[in-house]
């Protein structure tokens, strides 16, 4: 057996209680789950294996959106702690371009609650260089380029982005992907991923 641990804070860093992690599948059903204690604590048991999403949430839609992490691999135990709030940051991919200068390429579409509370066509928060933090394997990553593209969604469609950042030395066999975004009302979201 193998776990995945942490602690979940808001975006004062004060914990959380009761807030839900778990594990979802390639179809996005919920395979394995726990609760957040008083401290913000949690400790989800699971068998090792290779895992498409684990998420986090309390008051979904209400109060707060999702945390993910992708690609999330328990050999053992994995400690993860992020905070959640208002944004979410979702469909995170990282890839290398063959041929093209030593650097990360990470795609995201990061959404807000207020936006969609108010209904609003394009759910993206008004985010810029300033206000997005990439690290990797803890270490920050600068900016290069941050393109805006649309992404065809059933509903519509909705900005995503497109990001170039600088690729550290440290770079392994498997990374870690961090990504922080604060929008110009101080809102904040949490993503992650495994690479």
């Amino acid at each position: 057996m193998g776990k995945i641990y942490g602690k979940i804070t808001d975006k004062y860093n004060q914990p959380m209680q009761e807030v839900m992690a778990g594990i979802m599948d390639k179809n996005f059903e919920l395979q394995y789950q726990t609760v957040t204690n008083i401290d913000g604590t949690f400790c989800l048991e699971l068998p090792e294996g290779e895992y498409p999403f684990f998420m986090a949430v309390r008051d979904y839609g209400e109060k707060y959106l999702e945390y993910w992490c992708n690609n999330i691999s328990v050999q053992d135990s994995v400690e993860l702690n992020f905070s959640i709030d208002t944004l979410e940051v979702y469909g995170m991919h990282v890839f290398e371009i063959c041929g093209a200068a030593p650097v990360l390429t990470v795609y995201f579409r990061p959404m807000s609650l207020v936006k969609a509370l108010a209904q609003e066509a394009d759910i993206a928060p008004v985010i810029t260089e300033d206000s997005i933090t990439f690290k990797v394997n803890g270490e920050e990553c600068k900016v290069l380029v941050m393109n805006q593209v649309k992404e065809y969604t059933q509903d519509g469609m909705l900005t995503a982005y497109l990001v170039q950042i600088t690729r550290p030395i440290n770079i392994q066999e498997r990374n870690k992907l961090d990504i922080t975004l604060r929008d110009v009302d101080g809102n904040m979201g949490m993503g992650s991923l495994y690479f």
